[in-house]
């Protein structure tokens, strides 16, 4: 019989535009489904919208693929007990929370589960940081969550939860904050992985750079303005993914109106799943020189897809230089480094070009490993804390 593991997280499969995190979960269900049970809690509408997702039922078991069951609730506080009610229907082997600062789908499954882990001892209760405790992270609405956290230790439910870190770096930023005494396994996100993608013949002196992401100052988007605006050769950046935040857009959009004529750029909205691999083609190099990333899902795919990468070190891929098929740059230099780097790729003749696209499929092969992968997440599940 096969263990139940109930995930929480605010989106879900329709739902896109939360990015890094729902792929995470969509990953894991496609790869994983045939030894577990999964079933899946979510809101019923994309992020930042109020409109039903297509397709689903609300407050439902919806089948997902026949690999899932999701249950897109219509949260709210008057409803609390409707989620105390679903997880004592599906009486799960694991409960997996994606996230902390969700009330609905983080604190309030975590209190849930806390509440039931008194009586089943045995029971697993996961908890996922997606990068939230990653020091880019916790500066942004730095006051919010100091309170936040401070209450999660106070009402002790970091104690009780097996802390899930999908490298080694996520599992020191986790002890830093929460504790050296912490369990914390680490198992990496499975990856999107993309079919080689064509994009248009190199030219040295020109340059087309893509961004699939957030936009908000977690990715960078005005570093990247402020680097181009110094930067001589012929550069298109083709930008695509949902507004998070829209004063720092209205910035961007600043900064784009001021650039010199050599430097074109183009927004194209928010990408759903479906038309990735068509977005890109339209570009060279994928650029996202983030403050911090958990994962980096778009990464691996535009490296999967052949795209030679710019990003930073305080991503999971600081390693891209040594195998060429791309850099990661110093935060504390970020601005040098990105006139350096976009100026090297603009350069770059079609032999010298091909050879970066090879690369990538080399440091996927490096980096990707999902014998490994499954058996990481198979000690994941089946860790409980006891107390």
């Amino acid at each position: 019989m096969k263990q139940r593991i109930l995930i929480f997280y605010d989106h879900f499969y329709p739902s896109y535009k939360a990015g890094g995190p729902t792929q995470s979960l969509v990953n894991l269900v496609r790869e994983l489904y045939e030894v577990y049970d999964f079933y899946v809690v979510c809101k019923p509408h994309e992020m930042g919208d109020v409109a039903l997702l297509e397709n689903i039922i609300a407050d439902h078991w919806n089948n997902w693929e026949g690999k899932a069951n999701v249950f897109y609730w219509q949260y709210g506080w008057s409803k609390k007990r409707v989620l105390q009610k679903l997880i004592q229907d599906i009486s799960p082997d694991v409960i997996y929370v994606n996230g902390l600062y969700s009330l609905y789908f983080n604190f309030l499954p975590l209190y849930y589960a806390k509440q039931l882990k008194s009586k089943r001892k045995a029971l697993n209760i996961v908890l996922s940081t997606r990068g939230m405790l990653h020091p880019g992270a916790l500066s942004q609405k730095a006051g919010k969550k100091k309170i936040y956290l401070a209450l999660f230790r106070m009402l002790s439910i970091h104690r009780i939860v097996t802390w899930h870190a999908t490298d080694d770096n996520e599992r020191n930023f986790i002890k830093m904050t929460m504790g050296e005494k912490m369990h914390v396994n680490v198992a990496a996100n499975f990856p999107n992985l993309q079919s080689m993608s064509g994009s248009p013949d190199k030219q040295p002196g020109k340059l087309l750079l893509g961004t699939i992401a957030l936009i908000s100052p977690m990715k960078n988007h005005l570093e990247v303005l402020r680097a181009l605006s110094q930067v001589s050769t012929i550069i298109e950046w083709h930008i695509f993914g949902p507004v998070k935040d829209d004063v720092y857009w209205s910035n961007c959009q600043a900064m784009i109106r001021q650039l010199p004529p050599n430097i074109k750029v183009f927004y194209h909205g928010e990408l759903p799943p479906h038309l990735l691999a068509k977005a890109m083609e339209r570009f060279q190099v994928f650029i996202m020189p983030s403050k911090s990333e958990n994962f980096g899902h778009a990464i691996v795919e535009a490296l999967s897809a052949g795209k030679p990468v710019i990003t930073t070190t305080t991503t999971p891929f600081a390693d891209l230089d040594l195998f060429g098929c791309g850099f990661a740059l110093q935060p504390e230099k970020l601005s040098e480094g990105l006139q350096e780097s976009i100026g090297k790729f603009a350069a770059m003749n079609e032999s010298e070009f091909s050879n970066a696209v090879s690369a990538t499929q080399k440091y996927i092969d490096q980096k990707i490993e999902k014998v490994s992968l499954k058996k990481a997440y198979y000690s994941l599940f089946n860790n409980s804390v006891h107390q």
